[in-house]
């Protein structure tokens, strides 16, 4: 599992994604729970290569606060993640 934090880093890594014939992404907003992890081991089952996203992006909140107090522990996800295989890479911009 390969972890990228700049779209730059992942463009570099286009031509492997686009060398596979099914590439799926699951994203996600962080705090992974039961259902982020269902839909991660269906992707991997049914793909060939697998990309997870972690973004919380602020345009989705109609309140600031609701954006500044949503729940995150990137650590504790990479750390769910890392013990899931089949997970290719891991996205998660700034």
């Amino acid at each position: 599992m390969k972890i990228y934090r700049s779209i730059k880093s992942l463009k570099n890594k286009l031509n492997e994604i686009s060398n596979r014939q099914q590439v799926s992404l699951v994203p996600t907003m962080g705090y992974l729970h039961q259902g982020h992890l269902s839909l991660i081991k269906k992707s991997i089952r049914k793909n060939e290569f697998v990309i997870v996203s972690i973004f919380v992006n602020p345009k989705q909140f109609n309140n600031k606060k609701d954006f500044k107090t949503y729940p995150s522990n990137i650590k504790n996800d990479l750390s769910i993640l890392k013990k899931i295989k089949g997970i290719d890479y891991v996205y998660i911009p700034k």
